[in-house]
């Protein structure tokens, strides 16, 4: 019963490891992406003038 418990417990947090790291990626790549259209929406202006 304990062996049960601790397996599935073991499984449970592993599962949480790796979504946890999915989801940290996910939203590293998506502030990545933010930050360069803000860039983009501030350089804008001075690319149209030239």
């Amino acid at each position: 019963m304990i062996r049960n418990i601790r397996l599935g417990a073991a499984g449970f947090f592993a599962l949480l490891a790796v979504m946890v790291d999915f989801a940290s990626r996910l939203m590293s790549v998506l502030t990545d992406g933010a930050l360069l259209a803000v860039a983009v929406v501030i350089l804008l202006p001075l690319l149209k003038k030239q």
